[in-house]
């Protein structure tokens, strides 16, 4: 008999869906969809995509899958970004 076990689990407090990402533009223009490493309400992790933004870079951030709750996302900045991703901060 072969049993089989799903762990659903989420440490501290960083929620977000398996799949989750977010749209972020910048002046208007559509910079591309980024998948999100981890998210609170202060800031958000993004893994590095196609478009590799300085710190200080103004970006536009559309949460379509609600990520953050109760944070209307409009305009964000770059306050880091290094080996371990892009770091947003509102």
């Amino acid at each position: 008999m072969s049993e089989h076990f799903i762990v659903d689990w989420q440490s501290g407090d960083a929620v977000r869906p398996a799949a989750s990402f977010v749209s972020l533009r910048m002046h208007g223009r559509r910079a591309g969809l980024y998948r999100v490493r981890a998210a609170n309400p202060q800031d958000m992790l993004l893994s590095h995509g196609a478009i590799s933004f300085p710190v200080g870079t103004r970006l536009e951030v559309e949460d379509v899958l609600g990520i953050v709750a109760n944070r209307p996302l409009n305009s964000a900045r770059v306050v880091a970004n290094d080996q371990r991703g892009v770091k947003l901060a509102w």
